[in-house]
């Protein structure tokens, strides 16, 4: 679906969202939101990926040695 098209189905939603009139279908689209806005808040930006992926090659490569969490914040705070 191209940028034109995903404008014109939102512009269809939020047409169709105005005319509810059924609270309970109401509540689940809230529900949803909400749900999406949870998910978000806990999504990895790309950069904190790359980290990931980063660390998890040179662990793998034997370039660094894994370490638990309380370690790893013991060494940084030195």
């Amino acid at each position: 679906m191209n940028a034109q098209q995903i404008q014109a189905e939102k512009l269809d939603l939020i047409g169709w969202i105005y005319s509810l009139q059924d609270v309970s279908i109401i509540e689940k689209l809230k529900s949803i939101q909400k749900n999406i806005e949870i998910d978000k808040s806990t999504e990895l930006n790309q950069w904190q990926k790359d980290i990931i992926d980063e660390r998890l090659d040179k662990i793998a490569n034997g370039n660094e040695k894994f370490q638990d969490f309380e370690t790893a914040i013991d060494e940084i705070e030195k």
